[in-house]
């Protein structure tokens, strides 16, 4: 897996009425899609500003405007920017407005003020965000600041008011589109968006390309079991999370860096290393060219750590 970054967002057409909004420095991707009724847009950016960007370019160059936007999870980086999609429905499993209810509690209609940093850190990292990067680190600096960064100043977010349980069906004269909720993986209420007709998915972040991944509110197990049902499905065009639009080699490659990490610490647990020394000791020198690897490995490895202790 190799690095492809831009260093400004770029809005790519992959196929007939398929687009994809690949962010700047492996930042959260978005996509659109064009129906007869409007554009339906997948995910909505990490900020309110970038949302509006976003927005602004898809409608202009699929010469439709936005009928519905889709948040393929609940974490921050894709849904900070509904705001700028306020105006239509907001569509999402059910597990991603309970989980925005469960970490903020009561809301205002379906607005709530993100302006706690403890929230902001939960809703972007994770809710065991503490455990496992705790105030004393020195990386929870880095972090504080990823989640004051400019444009998140007055940070309101936006549920969505549209929900489904197992899957769900958009007709599209390219073929239907299918939300189908994969179970706890990344982190709970995640989707795959699958059009089979023009042979692509958008996976949010059950996929990450050229980056190394973040797995605060994983379940581990599922996840990889996801992807592996992924690499079952008759696709030509993945579009991850984070990182250029891929295909089916890089699922497959994404899987093996997962099940790589997670059994270098299955290892270490199964020998009784105690946790610091499992962090101390995990390496994947294959994955250290990857941004974040130094900088995230040993959290991740405490997160796995946690994981496999807790069953």
């Amino acid at each position: 897996m190799t690095e492809r970054v831009v260093s400004q967002p770029v809005l790519k057409q992959i196929t007939g009425g398929v687009y994809a909004w690949i962010s700047a420095n492996g930042d959260s991707n978005s996509g659109a899609v064009t129906t007869s009724e409007g554009l339906i847009a997948i995910d909505a950016q990490q900020s309110p500003a970038q949302g509006r960007a976003f927005r602004t370019a898809i409608e202009a160059a699929a010469e439709q405007p936005v009928a519905r936007l889709i948040n393929t999870h609940f974490h921050l980086d894709h849904t900070a920017g509904n705001i700028a999609f306020a105006d239509v429905p907001i569509v999402a499993q059910e597990r991603t407005p309970a989980l925005m209810n469960e970490y903020m509690g009561t809301k205002n209609a379906r607005h709530w003020r993100v302006d706690q940093i403890d929230q902001r850190l939960r809703l972007f990292f994770g809710s065991n965000f503490d455990e496992l990067v705790p105030a004393q680190d020195p990386l929870h600096e880095w972090f504080t600041a990823r989640v004051q960064r400019p444009g998140l100043e007055d940070l309101e977010l936006i549920a969505p008011n549209e929900t489904f349980s197992e899957q769900l069906t958009f007709d599209r004269t390219y073929g239907e589109i299918r939300l189908d909720y994969v179970g706890p993986a990344h982190c709970d209420g995640e989707m795959i968006i699958h059009l089979p007709k023009q042979k692509t998915a958008f996976l949010g972040d059950l996929m990450f390309v050229g980056r190394f991944p973040w797995l605060g509110d994983c379940f581990l197990h599922g996840w990889i079991e996801c992807l592996a049902k992924i690499r079952s499905l008759d696709i030509d065009h993945v579009v991850p999370g984070h990182g250029d639009v891929s295909t089916l080699k890089e699922v497959d490659d994404f899987r093996v860096l997962l099940m790589s990490m997670l059994n270098a610490v299955k290892t270490k647990v199964t020998n009784g290393a105690s946790e610091e020394a499992a962090m101390r000791e995990v390496a994947l020198p294959q994955y250290a060219s990857l941004p974040r690897y130094r900088e995230w490995l040993p959290s991740n490895v405490r997160a796995i750590y946690h994981y496999l202790k807790q069953g």
